[in-house]
């Protein structure tokens, strides 16, 4: 009995090794590159991405700074024949399957800005050709003598194959939400900005307007005798009241002072 468990123990160690190494050897072939750069205004950039035959290759891009957040992206074949074309875009995802053997050419362009430089963030997927069926015969191979065991060899693959797609796909996603988020931080410092400078214009433009208006009245307050100020500013009757401007009065208006000054002296 013993024995037995010892052979099985053994058995199920051997097979986890082989297990690791396949599966090692199976996601080797995934390639994933990933980095931002700056586009500088009126220029175009281009990058190249070497594929396999009968593979795929998935690119995308997002721009996360400059002014309208836009680029011109162009997925050129190795052949020289334009696959993909956008203009003036934020974001794109793009898949080329299959795939050709020799190097694609990545281009974005920013000609259309004269001042503006946009921060582009670029992630590119190439994944290598299907071998389903020399994987199936090997494992097929491995699977006979363990008959015995709970678990087939077969589950136990198609487990973990599920568990690596799921991360990888996890870990795009993430990045994905990291360059929304720095996306989305860029557009509020930059209305921030903007809302703090026309705001502090508003308060400039009131406070000017409102130190006016009380050296004007001061103004006035200081031309007239003393007690004519009074009686003007007192709300008088409709019939009694008058306009008066600084200075000598124009035609149509009334001198508050010289009014003032008269009524008072017929009252006496």
């Amino acid at each position: 009995m013993e024995l037995f468990n010892e052979t099985r123990l053994i058995v199920s160690l051997l097979l986890f090794l082989t297990l690791s190494l396949d599966l090692g050897f199976a996601f080797g072939q995934n390639k994933d590159t990933e980095f931002t750069f700056l586009l500088p205004a009126g220029a175009t950039e281009c990058f190249f991405q070497t594929a396999i035959k009968n593979g795929s290759m998935e690119v995308e891009y997002q721009v996360i700074a400059g002014s309208a957040l836009d680029v011109g992206f162009t997925l050129i074949s190795p052949g020289g024949y334009r696959l993909v074309s956008d203009f003036r875009k934020s974001d794109g995802i793009h898949t080329v399957d299959p795939t050709e053997e020799g190097d694609y050419r990545i281009c974005f362009d920013n000609s259309f800005s004269r001042f503006s430089e946009k921060m582009v963030y670029v992630e590119v997927i190439v994944d290598g050709p299907e071998e389903e069926a020399d994987y199936d015969e090997n494992w097929a191979a491995l699977a006979e003598p363990e008959d015995s065991l709970e678990y087939k060899l077969e589950d136990i693959r198609d487990t973990m194959d599920a568990v690596h797609k799921n991360l990888e796909r996890s870990r795009q996603l993430q990045t994905i939400l990291r360059t929304f988020e720095a996306r989305d931080r860029y557009l509020l410092e930059d209305n921030l900005w903007r809302v703090s400078f026309w705001s502090s214009v508003s308060l400039l433009v009131m406070i000017h307007l409102t130190s006016d208006s009380s050296f004007d009245i001061l103004w006035k307050q200081a031309s007239c005798p003393h007690g004519a100020v009074e009686q003007v500013y007192g709300d008088p009757p409709p019939e009694q009241r008058i306009s008066f401007t600084a200075g000598s009065p124009a035609v149509g208006e009334v001198d508050v002072c010289s009014t003032t000054a008269t009524k008072s002296t017929d009252q006496q």
